[in-house]
């Protein structure tokens, strides 16, 4: 029997939010971006440590592997993260780049000029300022003895209005042909239902996304992946850019999210849900996902649950933890598309892994999702949500 998690189990989810939604909005930081969106320069945080964040001890694992060789490679006078999507020279790659996936592998780069330091994100307001609070929380953490830049001195500017849907422009996306539905996110997770991904890394900066069309119940599928990242708000210019320009009825999100409840064992369950809070805001919609199909996902259990929508994993503080009150899942993307599908007025749904637990400490989290055992579980994880899939897009 399936072990469907529902409202019985979770508040209601068409009750309204008993957050306090002033203070989350003090304790995410998530400023007006009318008053952000300028060339002006501004600065992280930095003061998030290993002792007042939800991961604890992993926090200093987690951030080395996004930190640039380049930022670990001498002091800097300043280190100042931008919205740029440039992967030719003078551009300098990331060294860390994991190239044995097709997507969701490219990371920002480097530039040099003189003594100072440009970290190069793919355009997105949460994208850039997301990359300035890692870099510097590592460095708060790390550099105890001085020998790299002070955290003091990283900064980021943040992209103007409507830079994201510039650099989306320059892309391929435009060459996508006429379909229905969109499938977005680990699609290369998705074999059985896409036949697989061929020719994924090809180094052009207008390459940025890569499809699979399916004709499924008479409606064509693409399944679209990207190589950067849909961090946060990039993914919801991505749904605006689908719904408007391209004429799609649905948008289907399938990637990962955290718990943010005791009891709920990483790579061990499913996610899905029909609110986020955005920016202090309640989001509804009406989950594409209906019950019938959640239930293809047995014997893994499938929570349906409230979401809240955050820019940075660094603003995911014990502090903050307090404060979610009767929402369960975080993640920076759910509520960003959930928004664009909803002004767009189009179906959305997502269906992610729980990848970690915010809420309590277990061996498995985003410091080491690529160890043995979590590899094992996810793609248990990966073949239901496929049955989700395919008895949802064949109904």
């Amino acid at each position: 029997m399936v072990s469907l998690w529902s409202t019985a189990v979770f508040r209601p989810i068409i009750q309204p939010p008993r957050l306090s939604v002033a203070k989350l909005r003090r304790t995410v930081i998530h400023r007006n971006r009318s008053q952000w969106c300028s060339r002006t320069t501004h600065g992280p945080q930095a003061n998030v440590t290993t002792s007042n964040h939800t991961m604890g001890d992993s926090l200093h694992r987690y951030l080395r592997t996004k930190m640039h060789q380049d930022i670990l490679s001498r002091p800097w006078d300043a280190i100042i993260v931008t919205g740029k999507h440039s992967r030719t020279s003078p551009s300098i790659i990331f060294d860390g780049e994991k190239r044995d996936k097709p997507f969701n592998w490219q990371r920002p780069t480097a530039r040099v000029e003189g003594n100072s330091l440009y970290i190069q994100c793919f355009p997105g307001a949460d994208h850039v300022r997301h990359y300035a609070e890692l870099i510097a929380t590592y460095l708060t953490i790390t550099d105890s003895a001085g020998v790299l830049t002070p955290p003091s001195r990283v900064s980021f500017i943040l992209p103007p209005d409507g830079e994201t849907q510039i650099a989306l422009e320059r892309t391929n996306l435009s060459q996508l042909p006429k379909f229905d539905i969109a499938v977005l996110g680990l699609v290369h997770r998705l074999d059985t239902l896409t036949g697989g991904f061929t020719d994924h890394q090809v180094e052009s900066e207008d390459d940025a996304f890569d499809w699979v069309i399916r004709n499924i119940n008479g409606r064509a599928v693409a399944f679209i992946g990207f190589k950067p990242s849909f961090w946060g708000d990039i993914s919801g210019e991505i749904v605006s850019r689908l719904a408007n320009k391209h004429g799609i009825s649905e948008a289907l999100y399938i990637g990962k999210l955290g718990s943010v409840k005791h009891g709920v064992k990483p790579n061990r369950w499913l996610a899905t849900g029909k609110e986020s809070l955005v920016q202090g805001k309640r989001v509804p919609w009406t989950n594409a996902f209906r019950e019938e199909s959640l239930a293809q996902a047995a014997p893994v259990p499938v929570m349906v649950g409230r979401h809240i929508t955050v820019p940075s994993v660094i603003d995911e503080t014990k502090d903050w933890l307090a404060t979610v009150g009767d929402y369960d899942f975080v993640d920076p993307e759910v509520g960003m598309m959930a928004r664009a599908a909803v002004k767009a007025k189009i179906s959305f749904g997502y269906l992610h892994i729980i990848s970690d637990n915010v809420a309590e400490k277990y061996s498995e989290d985003l410091s080491n999702e690529r160890d043995g055992g979590v590899l094992i579980g996810r793609a248990v994880l990966y073949e239901q949500i496929q049955a989700v899939l395919r008895h949802h897009l064949g109904t």
